[in-house]
């Protein structure tokens, strides 16, 4: 998938540091190639960037309030 794929995503990430954030994809800033910026709002609702160099893992996340209807 193409980074601009991911905005408005529902994400879990981990990054090289160690860190875990869960949250929703803001913003994919692709100004400065080849470095990219990932802005989310994470589950505390705080901003949290960070650059895909950076990413060691990064999966969709189901919306646990959605509910599937059976057919």
């Amino acid at each position: 998938m193409e980074w601009k794929g991911w905005e408005k995503k529902k994400v879990f990430v981990r990054l090289r540091t160690g860190k875990v954030f869960s949250g929703v994809v803001k913003d994919i800033d692709m100004k400065s190639p080849p470095i990219i910026f990932i802005t989310i709002i994470d589950k505390f609702n705080q901003l949290v960037t960070f650059t895909t160099s950076e990413i060691i893992e990064l999966k969709e996340e189901e919306d646990k309030n959605e509910t599937l209807e059976m057919s």
